[in-house]
C-alpha cells in the first residue's frame, strides 16, 4: 500500500495517508492534533525531504494510522473542498478557542429570571451555629410539660377527696375549692386529736365471767369532728393479740349526746362499756380510737 506523507498547515503535525483513503474523504484530511480540516494533497511533502515537526508522534507510527486518520463524512468534505488555500496565521489564530472574560458572579451566566429565583432562595436559608439552644422551645415545653403534671395531680386528688380531704396540709386546699366549685367536703376528722383521760376495767358486778370498762376521753382539735370508734385490744404476756372488739359511737353513746352528731372540742365524753373475759392468756389491755 503506498503511504505519502502531509503535513497540517494549522500546527505543522505531520500524517501517513494512504492513497485510498484520499480516494475516500475526496482528498480532505481531518488533523489527529488540532482536528484542522485541510485538503491533503495540497500540503504533501516530498519523499526524503525532513519535517519541521520531528517530534510528530504521527510519522514515526504507521501502524496507528488508522486510529489517527479520520474518513471525513460529506458534510465535512463539502467544508474541505472550499478551503483548499493553506491557513494563514491569522486563520490560524482565529481558530483558537477565544478565552471567556472573567465571570465576577457565577450566577451572572444565568438568565434574569433564574439568577431572581436563586437570589430569593439563597436569602431564606438560616444558617444555626453549633451552639445554638432554641431557650423559648425549651421553656414552652417545660411549661406544657409541668401544667399537664399539676392537671393530672389535680384529677389524682379530686378522685380520692374523701381520703385526702382528712390530710391537714390539703384539707385548707380542698375548701378553697369546695367553695368556687360548690361541692361538700366530708366532715373533718382527726382521730389523732382525740386522747384517753382515762380507763378502769374491772369485775362486772352482776355478770361475774364479764368485765366492765370505765372510760373518758375528749377532743383535743380546735374543731368539732365525728365521735370515733373504740377499739379495745386484750394482748398475752408475748405481745401477742388474744382478742379484739370494736364499738361503734351508737354503741357506746348515751342516747343525748347522739343528738348531737359531731364531737365538741375539749369536751370531755365518759361511757361504759360491757365485756365477756377474753380468757386468762389476756393479760393486758388497750384502747385506741380510729375514724367511723
Amino acid at each position: 500500500m503506498s503511504l505519502n506523507v502531509t503535513r497540517c498547515p494549522n500546527c505543522g503535525s505531520t500524517f501517513n495517508i494512504s492513497q485510498r483513503q484520499l480516494g475516500s474523504s475526496g482528498g480532505q484530511a481531518r488533523c489527529g492534533a488540532c482536528l484542522r480540516v485541510f485538503p491533503a494533497l495540497d500540503s504533501l511533502v516530498e519523499p526524503g525531504k525532513s519535517t519541521e515537526s520531528t517530534d510528530s508522534v504521527f510519522v514515526d507510527r504507521p501502524h496507528e494510522i488508522e486510529n489517527v486518520f479520520e474518513v471525513l463524512p460529506e458534510d465535512d468534505r463539502d467544508i474541505g473542498r472550499s478551503a483548499h488555500a493553506p491557513a494563514t496565521p491569522q486563520e490560524a489564530a482565529e481558530d483558537e478557542p477565544l478565552a471567556l472574560p472573567e465571570i465576577e458572579s457565577r450566577f451572572e451566566a444565568l438568565p434574569e429570571d433564574r439568577r431572581a429565583a436563586l437570589e430569593q432562595f439563597r436569602s431564606t436559608i438560616q444558617l444555626r451555629r453549633g451552639n445554638y439552644f432554641n431557650w423559648t422551645a425549651f421553656f414552652g415545653h417545660s411549661a406544657l410539660a409541668v401544667s399537664l403534671l399539676l392537671l393530672l395531680a389535680a384529677q389524682y386528688l379530686w378522685r380520692y377527696l374523701p381520703v385526702y380531704s382528712q390530710v391537714d396540709w390539703l384539707r385548707p386546699g380542698y375548701t378553697r375549692f369546695c367553695a368556687l366549685a360548690g361541692c361538700e367536703l366530708p366532715v373533718y376528722s382527726r382521730p389523732g386529736s382525740i386522747l384517753n383521760d382515762s380507763t378502769v376495767l374491772g369485775t362486772h358486778p352482776d355478770y361475774p365471767d364479764a368485765y366492765l370498762l370505765a372510760a373518758r376521753f375528749h377532743n383535743a382539735a380546735p374543731f368539732p369532728q365525728p365521735f370515733p370508734v373504740v377499739v379495745l385490744r386484750f394482748t398475752s404476756l408475748e405481745a401477742r393479740t388474744v382478742a379484739m372488739r370494736e364499738f361503734s359511737p351508737s354503741e357506746y353513746l348515751h342516747p343525748d349526746l347522739l343528738t348531737l352528731g359531731l364531737m365538741p372540742p375539749n369536751s370531755p365524753v365518759q361511757i361504759e362499756l360491757e365485756l365477756m373475759n377474753p380468757g386468762p392468756e389476756a393479760v393486758n389491755y388497750e384502747v385506741s380510737f380510729r375514724a367511723p
